[in-house]
């Protein structure tokens, strides 16, 4: 399979898209994993980082959240260096592939900020204590 010449307009517009909707896929991922469990009452996003899909949130969300950003980043790069440009007949593509990766790079940090701020590991208590006290005897 032959590579895609980027020094074309046009396949870079095309590049643009692409990875700004695997971006957005990627944050609506970041979103699922990060706000998952919001308490908007209390302002607290629990979750146990002892058990379950919960211990791995944390690694999660600092991976996803990165990962966002160099993709939006690339995305935005991409369709800016091909928009406006005479031989690139697909103009959308650029447009599409600028506009998503501003989007991606202006949410992903705050949803990140987020859960650093919200975000509250729960206490379980130890298997075995049933969460009683001992019978106290007069």
């Amino acid at each position: 399979m032959k590579m895609p010449n980027f020094r074309l307009h046009e396949t870079q517009a095309t590049a643009a898209m692409i990875v700004a909707v695997i971006g957005l896929i990627f944050l609506m991922g970041l979103s699922l994993v990060a706000l998952k469990g919001l308490d908007i009452k209390n302002s607290v996003i629990p979750y146990n980082e002892k058990a379950g899909f919960s211990q791995y949130r944390k690694p999660l969300v600092f991976a996803a959240g990165p990962v966002c950003i160099v993709l939006g980043m690339t995305a935005g790069i991409l369709g800016f260096r091909s928009l406006g440009q005479p031989k690139n007949h697909k103009q959308g593509r650029s447009w599409l592939g600028m506009t998503i990766g501003a989007v991606i790079v202006a949410l992903a940090p705050v949803i990140m900020a987020a859960w650093v701020q919200l975000s509250e590991p729960i206490i379980v208590a130890p298997p075995g204590s049933g969460g009683q006290r001992a019978a106290s005897t007069p």
